[in-house]
């Protein structure tokens, strides 16, 4: 086995069965919280492709926010996942330098990409341009 199917199947083996929070303002202004868990089921497979719709696609052209303005989540990763994390942005940072001539930032592009990637199963070095 290839380091790049073991990054394959470590990918694979954390991004099946992701579970989504949404929380919603009823009008007595009460949150209320709706956890969906994503599966095999046909029904679940409605979900993700309505989950997939709402994820905005990354375009060059739209001015960015500052990184300061952006919504912040907190993950705990393994530490197996996290060093493939570090090693995947390691690899794809070069390979953006080479064809750019400018890094890649962790937080600004490499992050919300693999969370793209994630959730609507595009490539990631497409969404990266790399």
């Amino acid at each position: 086995m290839t380091d790049r199917d073991e990054r394959s199947d470590l990918f694979n083996k954390f991004s099946s069965g992701t579970s989504v929070v949404s929380q919603s303002t009823d009008e007595s202004g009460e949150g209320q919280t709706d956890n969906t868990s994503s599966g095999d089921d046909a029904g679940d497979q409605n979900n993700n492709e309505d989950q997939n719709s709402n994820v905005e696609e990354l375009d060059p052209t739209i001015p960015e926010e500052p990184i300061k303005d952006r919504k912040s989540v907190l993950m705990y990763l393994p530490d197996d996942v996290w060093r493939e994390l570090d090693i995947r942005y390691d690899e794809l940072n070069a390979k953006h330098k080479r064809q750019h001539d400018e890094g890649l930032e962790k937080n600004r592009d490499y992050y919300p990409a693999v969370i793209q990637a994630g959730l609507t199963g595009k490539d990631l070095e497409d969404i990266l341009d790399v």
